[in-house]
Order: C-alpha cells, then structure tokens, then sequence
C-alpha cells in the first residue's frame, strides 16, 4: 500500500487512481473508484485535491452527490465561501437545496446577502421556503440550531402505522432514533426511540410506551 492509499471499512482509497482518473477524465472510471467510498473518505479526497481537480468533481457529480459531501465533511465555516465559488452558481444552488435545512443554513450564513439572495432565486421553492424559515434566527439560538427534518407520529396510532410512517418519512429526516409524538392539535406530548419501537408488539399504542418527559422550548423571530 502506498503513502496515497488509505483504509476505512476495509475498502482501500487509491488517491493516485482517482487523481489520474480526474486528469483523464474518465467519469466512469472516477465514479466507479469514488462512490464505493465511505462518505467520509469521499469527504476527505474532496478536501484535499486542488481547485482544479474538485472542478473535474462537480462535472462528474451530481448536486445531491455532492451535497453528501458538504454534510459529511469537517469543513471550516471560512471555507464553504471559497468552494462554492468553485461551481456553477446553479449547481452550487442546487447541492445546497439537497443539504439538510439547518446544515444548508449553516452554509448559507457564511456567505453575503447577495449571495445568498442569489442561491434561494435559483432553489427550487420548496427548499428555499424551508431554508428562510430557519435563516433569519441569530446564531447559537434555538432557532438557528433547531431542524425541520425530523418524523412525528400521532400518540393514539399503534405501533405498525408508526413503522410505516416512519419508513416513509425516514429518507427525507435528519433524524429517526427519536420520534416525536403529538396530539389532535399537532402538539408535542412525548417523545418514542427507534429501539422501544422495534421491540414493541404491533398493536401496542403510542402513548401508551412515549416518554412523556420531554424539555421544548420556543423559538422567536
């Protein structure tokens, strides 16, 4: 194994491979060496090649491939600015738009307004909606650290209909090893872990295995 050559989960990274993959342009060989990684060694490569090479990465990458990256990386928050002057402002636009809500906004405040007037112009409406909803808290709020991306399930539903909700919504949240239970008026009465939820019978309801202790807060703005 080289110097370039690195090992997580048993798969080997060819840094050299990629690279000589990038400056011929091969996407298919790149695509097949890359995505086999785990998302924090492609976090890692993405971060140490030069400008040069990350461009070749955002022809050969899709944005919601991309944003997998952002969301795994250790980026620093001066940073982000510098590679999302690397893209094309609609990829960039778009890779932010497939980040979870209150990641994309973490981004997004590290840029100026014009900027991020620019990228919201250009995101589909959905995902600019979400994101201005979180973007004006100050930071270290609860506001500003909250997420939208989270599953609730009703306290008078069994434990079967929450499953299928939660297989559903899963793919969309943040989060699901927590799921937060709410009444008729949509108001949180409890909060329900994956596992007591695996391990419980099917016909068993909600609120009858919720953890009904749970600490809210409000968020103004």
């Amino acid at each position: 194994m080289t110097v370039n050559e690195e090992v997580h989960d048993d798969i080997i990274i060819d840094e050299e491979k990629l690279i000589d993959a990038l400056e011929r342009q091969d996407i298919k060989a790149f695509r097949e060496e890359y995505l086999i990684l785990h998302p924090y060694d492609r976090a890692i490569f993405y971060e140490k090649v030069d400008e040069e090479h990350r461009k070749t990465m955002y022809f050969f990458l899709s944005p919601k491939e991309l944003a997998e990256i952002f969301e795994t990386s250790e980026i620093d928050d001066g940073e982000y600015k510098q590679f999302l002057q690397e893209m094309d402002t609609t990829y960039a636009a778009d890779m932010i738009s497939y980040m979870f809500v209150d990641n994309a906004v973490d981004v997004l405040k590290e840029l100026d307004k014009s900027q991020i007037a620019s990228y919201l112009t250009l995101m589909n409406k959905d995902a600019a909606t979400e994101i201005k909803s979180l973007l004006h808290y100050e930071e270290y709020t609860a506001g500003s650290i909250m997420t939208t991306e989270y599953v609730s399930i009703p306290q008078n539903s069994t434990v079967r209909s929450a499953m299928t909700i939660l297989k559903n919504e899963a793919p969309s949240a943040e989060t699901i090893y927590y799921i937060f239970v709410v009444d008729e008026d949509n108001r949180l009465t409890g909060v329900v872990s994956l596992r007591d939820l695996i391990i419980a019978d099917e016909d068993t309801l909600i609120q009858s295995i919720m953890n009904e202790r749970v600490v809210s807060v409000l968020v103004f703005g």
